[in-house]
């Protein structure tokens, strides 16, 4: 009797680990699904950033070409 309620016991505990270990495997899929997302808007940024660049150096240009007051 005692090795019956031990293999329910042992039994049960597996069936709980096996839930934690597939909720923390959805976790850790949603977590890498916002970590391309995060590196996504990385690259954006870095393209803005080198647009925001070209755009002020030729502000900067056409500046200096005026004629001065």
């Amino acid at each position: 009797m005692i090795w019956a309620i031990s293999v329910v016991l042992a039994l049960a505990g597996l069936v709980l680990l096996a839930v934690a270990a597939w909720r923390l495997l959805g976790g850790l899929k949603q977590l890498n699904s916002g970590l391309d997302r995060v590196h996504e808007r990385a690259g954006e940024v870095q393209d803005l950033q080198e647009r925001l660049n070209l755009t002020l150096a030729e502000v900067q240009r056409t500046t200096a070409a005026l004629p001065e007051k």
